[in-house]
């Protein structure tokens, strides 16, 4: 068996140096360690853990040396923590210890502390991954690779914190990917009164940060820094900071990765001094990351952080924990003339699956058996995603994903519109085990059992958008709110809005919805309602959005994540949105789902994740399986031929044309033909995540459509049919293939044939209908005629045996197996 290729998260977590070294360093296994602290947090919880010292004893029982050290440690920690009113998990709380001691380390003796990580860094297996020796400026960097949900902001704080007590900084400065991510660092901050908080460039211009107080807290965005000043804009070169050492915090540190010579990561290393010559401009450089994994794919970035990483919980772990969410995800793809239906069933699902959980938190018995449970749950949420800035037309993925919105948005206006439209394409869905079995979770089709479509449609739109009968959906830009447009419905002289669209380019989509005869208002009255998500009884059940919502976007209520056209090569990012979603309150506040769920809580602990009009899906579990997640692999196999010489098989060469002729006319040509069967069925992948193990099953969606077709062919244009195949004839160039245009009725009439598909795809309504049902028809005609030409060159076939290597037997072959990296 040819050796699998591991990934970077794989390479990675195995070739973490320090944080190895600072284990051993405490005397401490690792495994053990955390499977000690486990139990305490699951038995006494988080905050006891701390405050009583168990924590404290569960690793003085696993420690192979003098404890003393580990109490002086977990003083420090417990100080730390108490100052930013933080109550660490258990996997926080030995990632802290580790970083006291990485600390302790270098303030007692850095020299003799460099020479021991070299010593164990030569000590390890001689087949380990090769990692470059330990130099002075690697002491200036650390990172915490924790999943995202995992509390890396609390980590942060922390960190903070406990620096804070070994020396003084001349600057506390945090960089964040973005403004929304530095204003919502900045309010983190400030609710702890801790620290003084500047926001730049929020709260004053680039003249005021040297004026601010040497413990204030400096928070901006990696887009405002530069290596010097330009142009009249909000750029803050880094020289403004070059006085001093700097304490440098990094959020989502995995970001401008991708060359060593990383404009970002230069600008962030130079901020913190890493590397200086003099010791009072040399600073710290802390980051913290979920997908470190991801950017150790390159090989500089691996051993920068096989060397800084000081503690791993990547999504692995954090799942195996029961932290956040299972989720049941699905993908539909079709081709032609499926894809319009196959999107229209797939986003009726998605719906379906959405209102299932506003059910689920509505009913009396969840509420009752949450409360009972000390389960925390928010009102659910139904997002969908996409990467691009919505409503750019900067290039084709853009203009494609703004035609994804506009569809999105399209179907939500007709359903609200038109109610009976959504109960025809529940009816098509729940009325088929087919369909519905591969495109919904099975607590959603339970749930479905004895509704009518009709009822459940208008039990859907009342629930999900607070829909009443005569409301018309509205769509509306609002001034006030700059990439938000407002979804709303109409009741008489007043409106609500049920959800939003929070995009880069409202007004690029407005013209984009009109372009699609989507009527499009302006709002100048209403404020942000994407402020108000988290506001109690704000009634918006939907968001739409772009890439931003990957970063830092911290709210509990997303449940339903529909994903729009992403792409293969966006690994980390699919993970960090992934993470927006499985976000999870759980018991008590820990974070933690039940293990053991009661069925109505089921729906509010699963993340519902669909595909639309995506081809990520590979990517998408790809993923999953660099994060650690157990994931089926398949390899290619070579084919052990033995005696190859020997070896010989059968093979059949056809006759020239010229041998036989094929006749298809009249009544009874269709007597010898066997059936044919035409497939317009969906591929379909579904995969689900639970008690740490990713099950994925792929397979097609479809049913028996003969008789819907049938019942269409009414409308047909045989003559074209005729022309059709004469064309085709001549491709072919079957000059020995004889027809007629009564054949071609026969063949439609006859019961030789067998269409699958999804129900209601063949319904004609307009032009673009009819010309589907026309191409059925000559598909349908021309398999027939194919088969009886088959049929007779088979019959005038001759046989003969020809040597293995001549593509009688294989060369390869497929095997599939489940790989733990």
């Amino acid at each position: 068996m040819p050796p699998v290729k591991r990934s970077g998260h794989a390479r990675l977590q195995s070739a973490l140096v320090l944080r190895d070294a600072l284990a051993a360093e405490l005397g401490l296994a690792l495994p053990s360690a955390m499977a000690q602290l486990r139990t305490v947090e699951d038995t006494i919880g988080a905050k006891h853990g701390l405050t009583e010292g168990r924590y404290l004893e569960a690793l003085g029982s696993v420690c192979k040396r003098d404890t003393a050290h580990l109490s002086i440690l977990d003083d420090e920690v417990r100080q730390a923590c108490g100052r930013v009113q933080f109550a660490p998990r258990y996997a926080q709380y030995l990632a802290l210890v580790l970083f006291a001691h990485w600390m302790d380390a270098q303030r007692e003796d850095a020299s003799a502390f460099l020479i021991r990580l070299n010593t164990f860094l030569a000590q390890r297996n001689p087949d380990a991954e090769t990692v470059t020796e330990f130099v002075d400026a690697d002491l200036q960097w650390a990172a915490f690779w924790m999943a995202t949900a995992a509390g890396k902001t609390h980590l942060l704080h922390a960190c903070m914190a406990l620096l804070e007590r070994r020396r003084s900084w001349d600057r506390r400065i945090v960089v964040t990917p973005s403004e929304s991510l530095t204003r919502q660092h900045a309010e983190r901050l400030r609710a702890l009164t801790t620290w003084e908080v500047f926001a730049y460039p929020m709260d004053g211009d680039a003249s005021s940060i040297g004026r601010l107080p040497s413990d204030t807290v400096i928070v901006l965005d990696i887009n405002k820094l530069a290596n010097e000043k330009k142009g009249d804009g909000v750029t803050v070169p880094t020289s403004v900071f070059a006085d001093g050492s700097n304490l440098v915090f990094v959020d989502e540190g995995h970001k401008g990765q991708k060359s060593e010579s990383s404009i970002w990561k230069a600008l962030q290393a130079n901020l913190a001094g890493v590397g200086a010559r003099h010791a009072p401009h040399r600073g710290m450089l802390i980051e913290f990351s979920a997908t470190f994994g991801q950017v150790a794919e390159a090989e500089h970035a691996f051993d920068r952080y096989a060397k800084s990483v000081v503690f791993d919980y990547a999504y692995d772990r954090f799942h195996q924990d029961r932290y956040g969410k299972d989720f049941w995800h699905v993908r539909v793809q079709s081709k032609g003339d499926a894809s319009a239906t196959t999107q229209r069933q797939t986003m009726t699902a998605a719906l379906l699956s959405f209102w299932h959980q506003v059910a689920s938190f509505r009913s009396a018995q969840a509420q009752k058996t949450a409360t009972e449970q000390r389960l925390q749950v928010a009102a659910p949420l139904w997002i969908l995603l996409g990467l691009s800035v919505i409503g750019s037309q900067k290039n084709e993925g853009d203009k494609q994903q703004t035609s994804d919105v506009v569809e999105v948005l399209a179907y939500l206006s007709t359903m609200l519109a038109n109610p009976s439209t959504l109960a025809q394409s529940l009816e098509q869905l729940l009325a088929t085990t087919t369909v519905g079995a591969e495109l919904l979770p099975a607590e959603v089709r339970k749930a479905t059992e004895g509704w009518q479509a009709g009822d459940l449609a208008v039990r859907i739109l009342a629930d999900c958008f607070a829909w009443q009968q005569g409301d018309k959906p509205v769509l509306r830009v609002l001034k006030s709110a700059a990439g938000e447009l407002g979804l709303g419905l109409l009741r008489g002289d007043t409106s609500h809005y049920y959800g939003v669209v929070n995009v880069g380019d409202a007004i690029g989509l407005k013209k984009a919805l009109e372009a699609a005869h989507l009527a499009v208002e302006d709002d100048a009255m209403s404020g942000s309602l994407f402020a108000e998500l988290d506001a109690p009884h704000s009634g918006l059940q939907v968001l739409i959005g772009s890439r931003r919502f990957a970063e830092g976007w911290d709210n509990y209520r997303a449940s339903s994540l529909t994903l729009l056209r992403l792409g293969q090569g966006e690994g980390s990012l699919i993970i960090q949105m992934f993470g927006r979603v499985v976000r999870f309150a759980g018991v008590g506040g820990n974070g933690k789902r039940l293990a053991q769920p009661p069925a109505e809580l089921v729906p509010l602990q699963t993340a519902y994740v669909y595909g639309l009009q995506s081809r990520y899906l590979d990517a998408f579990l790809q993923s999953l399986g660099n994060n650690g997640v157990p994931m089926l692999r398949r390899i290619e196999c070579n084919v052990r031929k033995h005696a190859p010489a020997l070896l010989q098989s059968v093979r059949a060469f056809a006759p020239h044309p010229g041998d036989f002729r094929v006749s298809a006319t009249g009544k009874d040509w269709l007597a010898g033909v066997n059936q044919v069967k035409v497939a317009l069925t969906a591929t379909v992948s579904t995969a689900m995540l639970k008690e740490g193990n990713a099950t994925v099953r792929q397979g097609v969606v479809g049913e028996d459509i003969t008789a819907e077709f049938r019942q269409w062919s009414v409308l047909l244009d045989l003559n074209a049919v005729y022309r059709e195949m004469v064309e085709w004839r001549q491709m072919q160039r079957w000059w020995n293939f004889a027809f007629d245009m009564q054949a071609i009725q026969c063949a439609l009439d006859s019961e030789k044939y067998n269409i699958t598909g999804l129900p209601g795809m063949l319904a004609v309504r307009g032009p673009a209908d009819l010309a589907r049902l026309q191409r059925m028809a000559t598909t349908v005609v021309r398999r027939l005629f194919e088969s009886a030409y088959r049929k007779q060159e088979n019959r005038m076939s001759r046989y003969g045996l020809v040597p293995s290597d001549e593509g009688g037997i294989p060369d390869t072959y497929f095997k599939e197996f489940e790989h733990v990296e």
